[in-house]
């Protein structure tokens, strides 16, 4: 039995918000997908949000091409993804409704530890993390709880 009470909290609370046994949360907690899997699973992820700015104005091979470069600056920001993962872990428990908009919720993290990051970071970290989701493109939007995003404001 674990004797970290916080995780313990996180684990139920993960639990809940998606429906899945207490051991299936825990291992899920302990091995986290990379942001390399994030990426795969999420074809559309990169450094600015789900897709691209302004997608339904440019042609498909400049959405593409922005696309591509957009991934790879996220894949260069890996330890912001990282470090992000892990504040979000230690601060924001999980629910099962996702409502909480990733931009605002960025801006929330930005204020509280003094750190800029695109939404496409703050989005990857959330999928790691393993919180609720639905698409709201070019943002998302996630089952974080308001207690502990009030606390932030």
């Amino acid at each position: 039995m674990t004797q970290n009470h916080r995780q313990k909290s996180w684990i139920r609370a993960f639990q809940a918000a998606t429906g899945t046994t207490y051991l299936n949360a825990r291992r899920r907690q302990l091995n986290w997908p990379s942001l390399a899997e994030v990426m795969e699973e999420h074809e559309k992820l990169s450094n600015f949000g789900i897709g691209v700015f302004d997608s339904h104005r440019l042609a498909a091979s400049r959405r593409r091409a922005e696309l591509a470069a957009g991934r790879e600056q996220l894949r260069r920001d890996e330890y912001l993804v990282a470090e992000t993962a892990l504040w979000l872990r230690d601060n924001v428990m999980p629910i099962k409704t996702p409502t909480a908009s990733s931009y605002g919720v960025k801006h929330l993290i930005e204020e509280a530890t003094g750190v800029y990051m695109p939404n496409g970071v703050f989005i990857a970290s959330a999928f790691i993390v393993g919180y609720p989701f639905r698409y709201d493109e070019p943002n998302v939007l996630f089952g974080m709880s308001q207690r502990d995003l009030n606390k932030l404001r």
